[in-house]
């Protein structure tokens, strides 16, 4: 199971239970947990075992880092996808699919290596098939946490994952080193195989998710429309728009050790596959830590400077590694990278959960996931190529020093100490639309854009205040489904002005309005405090032929 684990934050902004373990009440909770730390210990296995593995088909920096993009490229161009599928399909059966898939690719992958026909190319190939797999289960996934516990144990609920995560990040690394030095890379292989195997009969047999309510009255939402607001949804909500530019610059300078240091224990140290296993134990000793001290942390740093702390941090950790090369060194910079790690990673993560409304979620989440895999995958390839041209420990420098100027920069991309509830109801109905009968056939064919249009009398003096206002009001248009917005002034009428927007068909507008929640009606009741006519603002709504 790939990044969508690596979520402990005990975030503020939400009202927390009075126990961390309070989400083991949940029955449903704790066979989540048990099937993602079963889950990330057959892929922390087949990881090590493939990365060492590269080494030996082909010891080249490049070669070795595109083991790392050939897991995390496909993850970025079927995100959004797999988070619209996600947010549309039954959760269970999806969940139970993409474990099956991935259980096929890692048998298979098994097999060849048994019968001695595993080569570069095919290693790399069966990577993306099983990367495809977790493209598809790892929105899912993601979201699924939130529906096992109640928003108060949330923040808990994400600390117990984390820890599962990197206790089996801790575990499965050494495991597969030995795993791999002592019966091979099929053991290693089958071990993963038989991770998927056990999640995807604790899906079928003891999770249960409640579905997805929509409106009865409209059809449900098309495909192509739910990749279209997923995206216009992230960039239309601030707080998850911030939070997918700080994870693209954390995961980017933070992915150069997790390519290049099996090359590096390999190389520089001259050490075994066991060796790398342990190190890469250590990283996840380090996270395990990090996930038990982020109560303790988030109560001493605000959010937006806790991700500096950890970029920098695990900027800074690889410094000592290019400086004073040896085991002892490693293990201590490395330990402090997984700590920075998870501390970075688990609020960025945390953050997206907590400010993505649930009808959207999953696509939230996999947009994350896509910048994730891409920091991730698009990093390994850089820091390959600049390896191979510039020296494997010069590379290891540079990210390190790059990192921690990056976590510097992008502190002033804000992030929020608080984060309102997406799901809080609006405040205020929506205003009655005046249909005449004659338009109502027309009004529900899908080839008819509709044209909101909402009329103020605004005086001049309160203009500045109104557009900042409908700033906001546009964002929330965005979010709920429009596909375009514009804010007009009457020329002939100096107080009067226009606020247009245009959703796809009728379908679409009753799914808006479905979506509305409090912050979207605080938006607009703060447009509506400046319009100064005796009724409420007029609105016309206008089918487009």
């Amino acid at each position: 199971m790939s990044s969508q684990n690596e979520v402990a934050a005990n975030a503020p902004g939400i009202a927390a239970s009075s126990s961390v373990w309070a989400p083991f009440a949940s029955r449903s909770f704790v066979w989540l947990w048990l099937a993602n730390a079963v889950s990330a210990l057959g892929t922390w296995i087949q990881n090590a075992a493939s990365a060492w593995i590269m080494t030996d088909l082909a010891p080249s920096p490049m070669m070795v880092s595109l083991v790392q993009a050939a897991a995390q490229l496909p993850v970025l161009l079927l995100a959004l996808p797999a988070g619209a599928v996600a947010d549309l399909m039954d959760r269970k059966r999806l969940l139970i699919i993409t474990n099956i898939l991935m259980l096929v690719a890692s048998a298979i992958l098994a097999i060849v290596a048994a019968v001695g026909r595993l080569d570069p190319a095919m290693l790399l190939v069966l990577t993306v098939l099983l990367a495809i797999g977790t493209a598809l289960n790892s929105p899912a996934w993601a979201a699924s946490v939130p529906l096992t516990v109640p928003r108060r144990s949330l923040a808990q609920a994400l600390v117990l994952n984390s820890v599962g995560f990197n206790i089996a990040r801790a575990i499965g690394p050494a495991l597969g080193g030995l795993i791999l030095a002592i019966w091979g890379a099929a053991a290693a292989f089958s071990a993963n195989a038989a991770s998927f195997a056990f999640v995807a009969l604790v899906v079928g047999v003891f999770l249960t998710f409640p579905r997805t309510q929509t409106a009865n009255r409209v059809p449900p939402e098309p495909f192509g429309s739910a990749m279209r607001i997923g995206l216009a949804y992230a960039l239309a909500e601030p707080v998850v728009r911030s939070t997918l530019v700080r994870s693209a610059a954390f995961f980017g300078c933070a992915s150069a050790i997790w390519a290049l240091l099996p090359l590096y224990v390999r190389e520089v140290l001259d050490l075994s596959s066991a060796a790398f296993g342990l190190m890469m134990g250590v990283i996840g000793t380090g996270a395990v830590l990090g996930g038990l001290m982020m109560p303790a942390l988030n109560r001493s740093f605000a959010r937006n400077n806790l991700i500096l702390l950890a970029g920098a941090s695990c900027g800074l950790a690889l410094v000592p590694l290019t400086l004073v090369p040896s085991v002892t060194t490693a293990y201590g910079a490395l330990f402090v990278f997984g700590v920075g790690w998870i501390t970075g990673a688990s609020n960025l993560q945390a953050t997206v959960q907590l400010a993505a409304a649930p009808w959207v979620r999953a696509r939230a989440l996999a947009l994350y996931q896509a910048v994730f895999n891409g920091g991730m995958g698009l990093g390994a390839i850089l820091w390959g190529w600049l390896g191979d041209h510039a020296g494997l420990t010069e590379t290891i420098l540079t990210a390190g020093l790059a990192g921690c100027a990056i976590a510097i920069v992008t502190r002033a991309i804000h992030l929020p100490p608080e984060i309102d509830d997406p799901s809080a109801s609006a405040i205020t109905d929506p205003p009655a639309l005046s249909i005449a009968e004659e338009m109502r056939p027309l009004l529900h064919s899908s080839r008819h854009r509709l044209r909101a249009a909402v009329s103020y009398q605004i005086d001049p003096s309160d203009v500045p205040a109104f557009r900042a206002a409908m700033a906001g009001v546009r964002l929330s248009r965005y979010r709920d489904g429009a596909v375009g917005w514009a804010l007009s002034r009457d020329v002939s009428d100096p107080t009067h002005w226009v606020e247009t927007f245009i959703v796809r068909d009728w379908h679409e507008l009753q799914r808006g309005i479905d979506r509305l929640n409090l912050a979207d009606s605080e938006a607009v009741a703060g447009a509506r405090s400046y319009h100064r006519g005796l009724d409420l603002p007029r609105v016309t709504l206008l089918l487009q032929e």
